[in-house]
């Protein structure tokens, strides 16, 4: 699908755009970390098992939980100069409902920047072993800005569309970025703008462009697709849409980039896309049996209504839109 242009920016745009850019530069300063962690980006001592190119976490020892996966296993992927640390809030969402720690599993790139290639490699021998420790035969992905696209690249270039439930993509650049276009055609494309090449939005007029062969089909597989995107997403000026996927379920919430990872309206939204269930039942909260709490309890705001407002707050309760 071509990816509409948005409204021109105006000067908040800017200032947003300058305080992402600014914030990109310091999580760069801290090796990509955006809580500057004490883990090197390749360090393997929150994984049951070794590794050389990434790191990250997951797993019952490292969650402090039971043994044991009952429910398809989430695989979160972080963007660019970003890491695992990005996830541990979700992590705790999912655990208050009910998930296990083999369930809940992040990986860290070994760049803070790295290529759609090194990605793939990456995930592949991520998820693998995720599968071979939980004995899951698919796995739920979840990914944010960079991660997104790494993702699907991953999927098509590997052939792993059968590893994969369910397919989550926050703020990503599906369909390319106006910005990252002037970078490409400006010679900025390196260290930690390499992939401006990759989500360059005028891809389609380019021969044998990745981005064009990845959005041939762009839900392929027996995979459930979802999108969120931020409607204050200055990385997304002019080119609103990009996030969104032919065949997904496409949602809209008043975020801005990092907010449509780290809202709880998001939270929300992935961990009923991941787990197919409300996150505010009795049963995930409590463990107690539906029948003894009547009807499930959601949260305001029904998932896909389309006629709630367009505030979004800590409470939870901010509105959202489908796309």
């Amino acid at each position: 699908m071509s990816a509409d242009r948005g409204p021109a920016g105006g000067p908040s745009l800017w200032r947003r755009l300058a305080s992402n850019l600014a914030g990109l530069r310091r999580c760069r300063r801290n090796d990509g970390c955006r809580i500057d962690c004490d883990h090197d980006r390749t360090a393997d001592e929150r994984l049951p098992w070794d590794t050389e190119d990434y790191g990250g976490w997951g797993g019952h020892e490292y969650h402090d939980t039971e043994a044991g996966a009952d429910r398809t296993p989430v695989v979160f992927v972080h963007g660019n100069q970003r890491d695992a640390c990005d996830w541990e809030v979700h992590a705790d969402f999912f655990t208050n409902r009910a998930y296990g720690g083999d369930e809940l599993w992040a990986i860290t790139f070994g760049s803070g920047s790295p290529s759609h290639d090194a990605m793939a490699d990456q995930l592949d021998h991520f998820v693998a072993n995720v599968r071979d420790h939980t004995g899951a035969d698919e796995v739920a992905v979840v990914g944010h800005s960079l991660g997104v696209t790494g993702l699907r690249y991953w999927m098509c270039r590997d052939d792993r569309l059968d590893w994969v439930e369910t397919f989550v993509g926050l703020a990503g650049a599906n369909h390319g970025t106006v910005l990252s276009s002037m970078a490409a055609r400006t010679g900025i494309n390196g260290g930690t703008y390499k992939m401006s090449h990759f989500l360059r939005d005028d891809y389609e007029r380019l021969d044998d462009h990745p981005l064009a062969t990845l959005n041939e089909n762009e839900t392929p597989g027996d995979v459930d697709y979802y999108t969120l995107r931020g409607t204050n997403d200055p990385l997304f000026w002019n080119c609103a849409e990009s996030p969104a996927l032919e065949g997904a379920e496409n949602v809209a919430i008043a975020a801005d980039h990092d907010g449509v990872r780290t809202s709880l309206t998001s939270a929300e939204y992935v961990f009923e896309w991941c787990s197919g269930e409300k996150p505010y039942n009795f049963r995930n909260l409590y463990g107690a049996d539906e029948s003894a709490s009547g009807d499930e309890s959601v949260r305001p705001g029904e998932v896909g209504d389309a006629s709630a407002g367009d505030s979004d707050d800590a409470s939870g309760a901010g509105a959202h839109s489908g796309t």
